[in-house]
């Protein structure tokens, strides 16, 4: 029996679906572009190999180090803490003591202490070698304000050469030198720590010597028997402030493993390049085949 054609629709329902049918034609573009991506993954990953064999090579040298704790609290001072009261601010002396190891720390980060260190040791002509002409002992600029000053050296040695870390569970202290040649990156991490304990030393020194010189006047200014005591008391611990500063060379930082010139470079990875080659050469090429699958010519549909 034959149904009659009119007063029935016929629908049709599309065997794929769209989402199917783009994914299926991005694949065919794809694969079409299969050998223009790979030559640009290719030519990209070999650009950056050969790059990490151009580039300067960067060494890191590292001390660890322990903080030393201050002795300023101990024998004579905390002796002398429940007896004199404000005695001890009568005679300017700090009994509290303080952090000695924040306070050798912000020696070791602040800017008067690292601008010191690079003139001391005459860094400015190795910082910017770029810059530097070994023939005239000058700088090779074209104007004088473009010189490089130690305002300048510290923000860059800052930024890019030292690093400074604590461990919060151990209070390790780790410095970190990177720099392109591995000895001079060596001699440089070793030296700051011990311009650093020499620094907080002859603070400690100087502290110590003030406050002696003080209560000596304050013992000559007052007749009081009590007062006199306490005073010789404070001069005492003083005094053997001073002696220790003077016989510990590592009075701020004990060096626990000094650093080594090292053997391997941190900078460039040669392998991580050639992966991140590999990557950038296999989008430029997607998104080459892309753009020419756009821009293509298209031939007019048939009508």
């Amino acid at each position: 029996m034959r149904l009659p054609a009119e007063g029935y629709a016929v629908r049709l329902y599309p065997l794929v679906e769209p989402e199917e049918i783009r994914l299926a034609e991005l694949w065919r573009v794809f694969w079409g572009g299969k050998w223009l991506i790979l030559a640009l993954s290719v030519i990209c990953g070999v650009l950056a190999v050969l790059a990490s064999i151009v580039i300067t090579p960067v060494y890191r040298a590292e001390v660890v180090m322990a903080p030393v704790e201050s002795d300023r609290n101990a024998g004579g001072l905390s002796s002398l803490v429940g007896q004199l009261g404000g005695l001890a601010s009568l005679a300017g002396v700090n009994l509290s003591g303080g952090d000695n190891t924040a306070q050798a720390l912000a020696v070791l980060h602040s800017r008067s202490f690292t601008e010191k260190f690079i003139d001391r040791h005459a860094l400015l002509p190795i910082l910017y070698a770029d810059l530097w002409s070994p023939a005239t002992k000058t700088w090779d600029i074209d104007e004088p304000a473009e010189a490089p000053t130690l305002w300048k050296a510290y923000d860059l040695f800052d930024k890019s050469v030292r690093t400074i870390t604590q461990d919060g569970e151990t209070g390790l202290v780790t410095l970190s030198i990177e720099w392109s040649d591995p000895k001079v990156a060596t001699a440089w991490a070793n030296q700051l720590v011990s311009d650093v304990n020499a620094d907080v030393r002859n603070r400690a020194i100087d502290q110590s010597q003030k406050s002696i010189e003080f209560l000596r006047q304050q013992v000559q200014t007052t007749a009081e028997v009590e007062m006199r005591t306490a005073v010789f008391g404070l001069m005492e611990a003083e005094m053997k402030n001073a002696m220790l500063a003077h016989v510990r060379t590592e009075y701020a930082f004990e060096v626990i493993d000094p650093a080594v010139v090292p053997e391997k470079r941190v900078w460039p990875n040669r392998v991580l390049l050639g992966v991140l080659g590999l990557a950038a050469g296999f989008f430029i090429g997607v998104l080459a085949v892309l753009v020419r699958h756009l821009f293509e010519p298209r031939e007019p549909a048939a009508r």
